[in-house]
């Protein structure tokens, strides 16, 4: 008799889909920018303004998103947040002015700050520590593979409809596929799904059962013996040196992806002159490596490396530094150049995401994992917000109109080298050294 598919991983895949129709409108926003500041009338401070509201009050609402996940579930803030995307991505088809586009801009990081913290929050309780950095890198796929064929179809879909608006129509309107979606297939835990199997439950909580803060049949009353035994404070969280050193990872691979996301369309249009449709192409080199990349560390931090979390970090950051430097020193030089510098820094810039999104719930439990990455999350897009103001400040124009971003990337370099000390204070909680943890924060 075939075995069945681990509902888990079901689970995974629809949070997946759910989560990459959401990350639609960065990636649309994003390549169509050219388009958009056109028609508006926008600078490139503007558009490092937009990237900064946005950001800037994405990171705060992240943090009240896993207070609020903690707190009534996962899957009710899943479907708010959807919502709220639909609508503000339609919204983005109707602006016309400057003014518009930044409220916009602040706006749609409020609402939909709320689309991340919950899907990993189901993710971190349907999974164990064997296969966590899997499951994370499945829907960080959301946001590295997206772009890869989603600047594609949004260039050529802009370019083919000669207007940038519709685009954002007709994306808006698909928000009813993750809704139906999340509402009919999505549980916050395995205990209340009723065709989950005994071989589901105990794969689910093995960690509490191994380190005995579960008894194996307990799944009913998993949650509240769970908390009683390992809940956390905010303040706590801080305590711990991995914790800390996971924060500013997280901001790294923010300023990272979200530097790549705002000014690699930008940059190819401005620096080599790509066309609206060609640059999509080119944009999309960038996200097919970085899908790659995630899957294989992901894969090797679970299975090669028995959840030790610091080696593939450090990888990432390791071998991004020189492609992130290379990158700046390209002005008009050969396409190949040019495409082994996106390849190089999508492939090792995204290897990070699915290690070190899995450690908030293996330093402390999964049942906090909303309020220990809301914070995580909260804080790196915060500073991601300030550092797309700080590139947009870095790129020079010349007598004759030509910018030069050279120095925005080489800024991302710098903040790369700060990263690989981050990533060299984690401590794994699977080490012995880190025993002081566990026993600190049981579950």
């Amino acid at each position: 008799m075939k075995q069945r598919v681990a509902y888990r991983w079901i689970i995974a895949i629809v949070l997946f889909v759910a989560y990459s129709i959401q990350y639609l409108d960065r990636v649309k926003s994003s390549v169509l920018n050219p388009a958009i500041a056109h028609d508006l009338g926008l600078s490139t401070a503007d558009i490092g303004t937009g990237a900064f509201l946005m950001l800037l009050f994405y990171g705060p609402s992240q943090y009240v998103s896993g207070l609020l996940t903690d707190r009534f579930g996962a899957k009710k803030m899943l479907i708010f947040s959807v919502i709220a995307w639909s609508v503000m991505t339609m919204f983005m088809g109707l602006i016309q002015t400057r003014e518009e586009y930044l409220w916009r801009m602040a706006i749609f990081g409020v609402l939909v700050g709320t689309e991340y913290v919950p899907s990993a929050r189901v993710l971190m309780r349907w999974f164990n520590k064997e296969g966590r950095a899997r499951a994370q890198s499945l829907l960080a796929w959301a946001w590295i593979l997206t772009p890869a064929w989603a600047s594609v179809l949004a260039t050529q879909f802009a370019a083919h409809a000669n207007s940038w608006r519709i685009v954002f129509f007709v994306t808006g309107a698909l928000g009813v596929v993750p809704l139906l979606m999340i509402v009919l297939l999505v549980f916050d835990r395995p205990e209340q799904y009723r065709h989950a199997t005994e071989a589901d439950l105990e794969y689910a909580y093995r960690d509490e059962i191994e380190a005995g803060t579960l008894k194996r049949g307990q799944y009913a009353q998993a949650q509240s013996v769970i908390l009683k035994n390992g809940g956390v404070r905010f303040l706590d969280l801080f305590k711990n040196q991995t914790y800390v050193a996971v924060v500013f990872v997280d901001i790294v691979m923010q300023i990272t992806l979200y530097g790549a996301l705002t000014w690699i369309p930008l940059y190819l249009s401005d620096a080599f002159g790509f066309k609206l449709q060609t640059m999509g192409w080119w944009s999309g080199l960038y996200f097919a490596a970085g899908a790659i990349g995630s899957f294989i560390s992901s894969y090797m931090s679970d299975k090669v490396f028995n959840g030790n979390r610091k080696i593939m970090i450090l990888v990432c950051f390791i071998g991004l530094a020189p492609f992130v430097v290379m990158l700046g020193t390209l002005q008009h030089a050969s396409h190949a150049l040019l495409a082994v510098a996106l390849c190089g820094m999508g492939f090792f810039g995204n290897m990070a995401w699915g290690p070190f999104l899995a450690l908030p719930a293996e330093i402390f439990s999964p049942e906090v994992y909303g309020k220990a990455m809301g914070f995580v999350n909260g804080a790196g897009y915060f500073v991601a917000a300030f550092s797309a103001k700080i590139f947009a400040a870095l790129v020079t124009v010349d007598a004759l109109g030509h910018k030069n971003y050279t120095n925005g990337w080489y800024f991302i370099a710098f903040c790369v080298v700060a990263g690989i000390f981050a990533a060299s204070r984690i401590r794994s909680p699977n080490n012995p050294e880190s025993g002081a943890i566990r026993q600190a924060t049981p579950g």
